[in-house]
């Protein structure tokens, strides 16, 4: 994370098989096959080829070429993974893209939260029940103790409410706001009575809100830095500058660490927008063929996903003009992790449509050519998200029917 230095890892280990993982959404019973019965194989995997296409995107846009995140996946969205392949009703990154966001930040927690999500680094922090039992305990149970529920709780609720303020302080919510705000309490894997609560509150001023007892420093920094990261998504504005320092001195962080984090927040800011508009320009160009209503659609989602709103309508004006991709080295100046991101993206998208043999070797051509002109020659990220889609077909195709 900026500002920190390199970010801490949690690692996740997948405790049981990918149709038995805990469920995101209400699971299928039984470890059967995600292919329905009467139904061709083929057509339950090329259904369940968009979404992990979909997915895939996601975790690059979040967390680079993390493959960690991306192995944990099967496990965690195993339910989701079965309704698709059977055609039932998902939200997906083109239907209920705020909803996918929610789903699929909830899944990430315990591997990869979503750097780019204010209050993530809360969570990274441990502070969430995702992770299960801890310690000697985790050997004897995967249920959270009682300290580390009511541990989650408390931080929890103070990072929400934090954010809901900060949102709060220059007008209402509004819907991406709810979505956001929405996405970190899922990520929290508090029960659902509690989440429900959180999600209920009303806003409450910076100099109302209740901060009891000693805070942990690091959690009380990672809040500063998540509430700073909120503000800046569209320009900070001084009301919610304000917001944050009250805060900032109500938690007992230092001027100097308010500061810093601040700087760390506009630098992240101001690079996930140049990440997030080649992405969009590969996306388009690898797709140019696309039917127009379908491309704008995807384009638009992966703006949304990946370009911060303060840059977002500028950088995506081009698209519903279906206005053609000029290649002239504009991205150059982003760094390896940041093309192998953009990169993975582009691919990511082309393969949702599950194309033929002969539509992927076109796809892969206008690929090598968007890369060599970012001045990237290793087709690593093309190959990791190609695998990985291709070992979770498989391993879905394997199972019992």
């Amino acid at each position: 994370m900026a500002g920190t230095g390199a970010p801490r890892r949690m690692r996740y280990r997948a405790m049981i098989p990918m149709t038995d993982a805990p469920a995101i959404r209400p699971p299928v019973s039984g470890p059967s096959s995600p292919i329905e019965s009467g139904d061709t194989a083929a057509q339950s995997l090329t259904r369940l080829t968009g979404a992990l296409g979909e997915d895939a995107l996601f975790v690059l846009a979040s967390s680079g070429h993390d493959r960690e995140a991306l192995e944990a996946l099967p496990s965690r969205r195993a339910a989701a993974y079965t309704a698709v392949a059977r055609g039932e009703p998902l939200a997906r990154m083109l239907v209920q893209f705020d909803a996918w966001i929610v789903d699929m930040a909830r899944a990430l927690a315990p591997v990869a939260p979503p750097s780019w999500m204010p209050m993530m680094e809360v969570i990274e922090d441990k502070v969430t029940l995702e992770i299960g039992a801890r310690g000697l305990r985790s050997l004897f149970s995967n249920k959270p103790s009682d300290r580390d529920v009511a541990r989650v709780m408390r931080y929890g609720a103070l990072a929400v409410r934090v954010l809901r303020a900060v949102y709060c302080a220059d007008g209402p919510l509004d819907a991406e706001e709810r979505a956001t705000i929405a996405a970190f309490v899922a990520a929290l894997g508090l029960p659902q009575g509690d989440s429900s609560t959180l999600l209920a509150e009303g806003p409450l001023a910076p100099e109302t809100l209740d901060v009891y007892g000693e805070i942990d420093p690091s959690i009380a920094r990672a809040v500063v830095r998540g509430a700073w990261l909120a503000a800046a998504t569209d320009g900070i504005d001084p009301r919610e500058e304000h917001a944050i320092r009250v805060i900032a001195h109500k938690t007992g962080v230092t001027d100097d660490d308010v500061e810093a984090a601040r700087r760390a927040a506009q630098d992240r800011v101001e690079a996930r927008s140049k990440l997030g508009i080649a992405a969009v320009d590969a996306v388009r160009f690898v797709l140019s063929d696309l039917r127009p209503d379908h491309a704008v659609r995807l384009a638009t989602a992966v703006g949304t996903l990946t370009i911060p709103r303060r840059w977002r309508s500028e950088a995506m004006a081009s698209i519903g003009h279906s206005a053609p991709v000029t290649l002239a080295r504009r991205h150059a100046t982003l760094t390896s992790a940041e093309r192998f991101a953009v990169l993975g993206i582009a691919w990511a998208a082309a393969l949702c449509d599950n194309p033929t043999i002969a539509r992927r070797a076109l796809l892969q051509a206008r690929w090598e050519t968007f890369a060599a002109d970012l001045g990237e020659d290793d087709p690593q990220s093309r190959l990791v998200v190609e695998r990985w889609i291709l070992d979770a077909l498989a391993s879905a195709a394997r199972a019992p029917t």
